[in-house]
């Protein structure tokens, strides 16, 4: 495996990092599943309007784009086809690190469905987005 930064396409990381984080404040909004979201994790009123965990939420969605980046790249996957099953294996990666948390007690199965369908969506789109638009 070959692996060369300049060979990335960074307006493909930008524009994924914009999707990420667009898609991320739709999934979470209260039309979806934002509400369930916050009263299933006890989210206290006022904790949403910390700047930090927007600025942190910024580098999750650029860092995540750029790394999506590097394993397409890595993996030479190319096309629609390709993307999808980088974009799900990644999302099946983070999911399990969510199963075993459910699975331990430490969130409920609900948590774990808003969770499991957020990343499964999310990095299915930055694979295919980073396998197309090299």
């Amino acid at each position: 495996m070959t692996l060369a930064l300049t060979e990335i396409n960074y307006w493909a990381v930008l524009v994924g990092a914009i999707f990420y984080m667009i898609f991320g404040a739709l999934y979470f909004s209260p039309m979806l599943f934002g509400g369930s979201w916050t009263r299933l994790n006890n989210v206290k009123e006022g904790h949403m309007s910390n700047p930090l965990i927007y600025v942190a939420s910024t580098g999750v969605a650029f860092l995540s784009s750029f790394l999506m980046a590097i394993l397409i790249q890595g993996t030479g996957a190319s096309g629609l086809l390709a993307g999808l099953v980088v974009g799900l294996v990644v999302a099946l990666i983070v999911t399990l690190v969510y199963l075993k948390n459910a699975a331990f007690g430490l969130m409920s199965r609900k948590v774990f469905a808003i969770a499991f369908g957020d990343h499964i969506l999310s990095f299915i789109v930055l694979g295919i987005l980073h396998a197309v638009w090299k």
